[in-house]
């Protein structure tokens, strides 16, 4: 995997082991709706890796130009009503 080719690193979320959810593209972020608004200007590259630039688990994803928005999954248990994060 070549990171070099984009211009800016952003690290989207941070597991709970060592690894790291890491966009790498053209990044610019669209505060006008909500924090987890993101442009990318360019394909970008979705990394999972350490936060030693390693890579991690599984392979990188090609994120295509134009506005994202970061989600966060969770889960429902309908018997007792809580919903809980997932850690991935």
């Amino acid at each position: 995997m070549n990171n070099t080719k984009y211009s800016e690193k952003r690290v989207l979320l941070v597991g709970e082991g060592i690894h790291q959810h890491t966009l790498y593209g053209r990044i610019e972020n669209d505060n006008r709706f909500s924090e987890n608004d993101i442009i990318l200007d360019d394909d970008g590259l979705l990394v999972h890796e350490k936060p030693d630039g390693s890579t991690g688990e599984h392979h990188s994803l090609v994120v295509a130009k134009g506005r994202w928005i970061l989600g966060r999954q969770v889960e429902f248990d309908p018997f007792s009503g809580h919903v809980t994060r997932v850690w991935d």
